[in-house]
């Protein structure tokens, strides 16, 4: 009986390729997983951050200008180090500052408020500084 060339099974070739395939997919979908994950606590850290200074532009609005310290207009740089009454750190994980300047035209009713979120971790590919830059007026 003569054996029929379509019935022999799977070359140890086409084994092969078709593992090599599937190790190629497979490794792709795991890098994929990896960019998913880092993207993913980027989203939470820029998130939270975003909270956070608008929670601290919310409690800026509600102090007044002529007895409060923190909003009074910087004299100095207060975004790149900590400087009295424009930082705190009391939040887990994050270092807050602002920068009180002048409203436009120097109105003395205004003032630019621009807060700056850094995050206490230093893996820079989810933990970058987030900004919020706002008007505030006296009440």
């Amino acid at each position: 009986m003569k054996k029929n060339r379509n019935d022999s099974g799977f070359t140890l070739v086409e084994v092969l390729v078709a593992m090599l395939v599937f190790t190629v997919g497979i490794i792709a979908l795991a890098q994929l997983m990896a960019v998913t994950m880092q993207m993913q606590a980027h989203g939470r850290n820029q998130t939270s951050a975003v909270r956070l200074a608008q929670d601290k532009l919310d409690q800026l609005m509600s102090l007044n200008f002529d007895t409060s310290a923190e909003v009074q207009i910087t004299g100095e740089n207060s975004l790149d180090e900590n400087i009295d009454n424009y930082f705190d750190t009391d939040i887990q994980g994050y270092t807050r500052r602002w920068l009180i300047e002048a409203g436009p035209d120097g109105n003395a009713d205004l003032r630019q408020i621009t807060i700056r979120v850094i995050p206490d971790v230093q893996d820079r590919r989810t933990a970058t500084p987030f900004e919020l830059m706002s008007i505030i007026r006296r009440w």
